[in-house]
């Protein structure tokens, strides 16, 4: 990474969140953290963190997460959206809205997601 790249978090469960957040700070990014849908979106309207990657937990607020991840593609098509959770709908949804491959399930595996948003960031880049 020629930059620090900007990860934000959206997952409302802290145990889960603070973790990979440290994790991914330890693997040199830069990471916004918030803890519902609306506060993300608050977050990126705001302006004053950029951001190149969102991972959202679309289990448990699906539709707020699916808008979310809709508004962001259509505002800001730079920044890359990665959804996660466990359910069927969540699938289904991600991939109406990511075509670079299924959504992320939980409990994570911070190598995993580290992999996936690094892939990613990297494809961004060639476009």
């Amino acid at each position: 990474m020629s930059e620090m790249e900007t990860v934000m978090l959206v997952e409302a469960d802290i145990l889960i969140r603070q973790p990979l957040a440290e994790y991914l700070r330890d693997c040199g990014f830069r990471v916004t953290e918030a803890a519902s849908p609306a506060e993300a979106r608050t977050l990126l309207q705001d302006g004053q963190v950029r951001t190149d990657c969102v991972l959202a937990d679309a289990a448990e607020e699906p539709d707020e997460v699916f808008a979310l991840a809709n508004w962001i593609r259509d505002t800001m098509p730079d920044v890359q959206v990665i959804l996660a959770g466990g359910v069927n709908r969540t699938a289904n949804e991600a991939g109406k809205l990511c075509n670079e491959g299924p959504a992320l399930v939980k409990p994570y595996q911070h190598e995993l997601v580290l992999g996936h948003i690094k892939r990613l960031l990297s494809a961004r880049g060639r476009r």
